[in-house]
């Protein structure tokens, strides 16, 4: 008898809310265009920060301005994974435990498979699926679970719960042309038998760039320059173009067409350090060219109106927005706000919002709020419960966030605080060796050093 978990407690809430001639007919409605459902796809373009797509991605930018844009979304996290799970789970990191190792190894946590992620509970009434070319979310962890389909292992290997070797992840299938023609290919097999909600995951922007469709310019491994970062995005500009028009043709243009990123990426003089003791460095922290990234979401028959929303948000918000959408609660309280007010022009949203973002992972410990244009940051020692440096940044005179204000953090000091908290849900996090095998492969390539 299979055991009755969290998880099989949620499904069921989901299901019992749901009206019940949606539970008769959802799975089997030749259309797929419940009145109060649209189909849903997401695409996610790894490392995108939010200026590029105005620099170097015209189609998409053209879309955007016909549809909604939200300028102002921020990431939970300055790297993949504990990002993406925030996305899914509308919880902060320090909730879902998808991180790294505290210290400097390169461990991975397991995140609870008991937090209820998005597509599971969409996945009451809709077919699901997922096409995903990063190694973070391989099958080491639970993220593929409550995916109808979840195709990974043809574009990318499988490094297991460590990160950062490419010889056991990166092949020349990984690339946005071989995703769409997975993506169109499955779908083109499929029969339409109800509503839909693809999650596509790009990692051509984040590179690296051997094999590659497009010409980086000569840059062979990541993004390191300004120029070829932008011709890996005007790539990703026609594939997502592409996917658009499928799904738009294959939903009768009745579908929510989300494009966002899971976090930025430094370019040109972004590195350049200007206050003392404190890194700025790719992934590590979390100044804004790590943490702003795009949301937008494209014209269709579900965003009819053009907008633009300066509004403060977190992508942990996208959560609560898709299950409002489809008008599906989540089971457990979290932090996250729906936009679809906003989108609907029902409201401008707030601006003087708490955002909150955290890196804690890898031996580097850095949280901040954005605060109606002023961010507040804290650096911690390794392993060390209070911090070692605060800043205060004008993000209105001082976007580049060069020049330290000194002011004292004063009344938004408690706020910080309690934003950092885990407001009252918090799941375990596990660290696990790898199994023999892979040890073995990590082993035989020098990855493991005299360990």
């Amino acid at each position: 008898m299979r055991a009755v978990t969290f998880r099989s407690v949620v499904r069921s809430t989901a299901l019992l809310a749901l009206a019940l001639p949606l539970l008769s007919s959802c799975r089997e409605s030749a259309s797929g265009t419940d009145s109060d459902k649209p189909n849903i796809v997401i695409v996610l373009v790894d490392q995108l920060r939010v200026d590029e797509v105005e620099r170097s991605m015209p189609k998409l930018h053209a879309l955007g301005e016909r549809g909604v844009v939200f300028t102002k979304m921020r990431a939970a996290a300055p790297w993949t994974y504990p990002s993406v799970i925030s996305m899914f789970s509308g919880l902060y990191p320090q909730q879902h435990g998808a991180d790294g190792s505290p210290d400097k190894s390169k461990l991975l946590s397991k995140f609870s498979p008991e937090i209820p992620l998005l597509h599971e509970l969409l996945r009451e009434s809709y077919y699901t699926s997922a096409f995903v070319t990063n190694p973070f979310l391989q099958t080491w962890n639970s993220f593929h679970d409550g995916f109808d389909h979840y195709a990974i292992d043809e574009f990318i290997g499988d490094q297991g719960a460590r990160m950062g070797h490419g010889d056991l992840v990166w092949t020349e299938s990984m690339f946005s042309d071989t995703v769409n023609a997975a993506v169109i290919r499955h779908f083109d097999q499929r029969e339409r038998d109800g509503l839909e909600f693809t999650y596509v995951h790009y990692i051509d922007v984040h590179g690296p760039w051997d094999g590659a469709p497009f010409d980086a310019g000569g840059v062979d491994h990541r993004n390191t320059e300004e120029r070829a970062y932008g011709i890996a995005a005007g790539y990703i500009d026609d594939r997502i173009e592409e996917l658009y028009e499928y799904f738009m043709a294959r939903y009768d243009e009745d579908v929510i067409f989300i494009v966002t990123s899971d976090h930025g990426q430094e370019l040109g003089d972004d590195l350049e350090k200007t206050h003392a003791f404190v890194p700025r460095l790719r992934k590590a922290t979390v100044h804004d060219f790590n943490t702003r990234i795009p949301f937008i979401l494209l014209p269709s028959k579900r965003v009819e109106t053009a907008r633009r929303i300066d509004s403060a948000c977190s992508n942990i918000d996208i959560f609560s927005t898709l299950l409002d959408w489809v008008g599906l609660e989540s089971p457990l309280a979290t932090p996250g706000l729906s936009l679809l007010p906003s989108i609907r022009g029902e409201s401008t949203g707030d601006t003087k919002r708490a955002i909150y973002s955290i890196r804690s992972a890898f031996g580097q410990h850095s949280d901040c709020i954005v605060v109606n244009e002023r961010k507040l940051m804290r650096y911690f020692p390794q392993n060390k419960a209070q911090p070692v440096r605060k800043l205060t940044f004008d993000l209105k005179t001082d976007p580049k966030e060069r020049n330290d204000t000194g002011a004292r953090f004063g009344r938004h000091a408690s706020l910080l605080l309690e934003t950092a908290g885990t407001h009252g849900v918090v799941f375990p996090k596990v660290f696990e060796a790898p199994d023999e095998e892979l040890e073995s492969k990590l082993q035989d390539i020098g990855y493991l050093g005299d360990e």
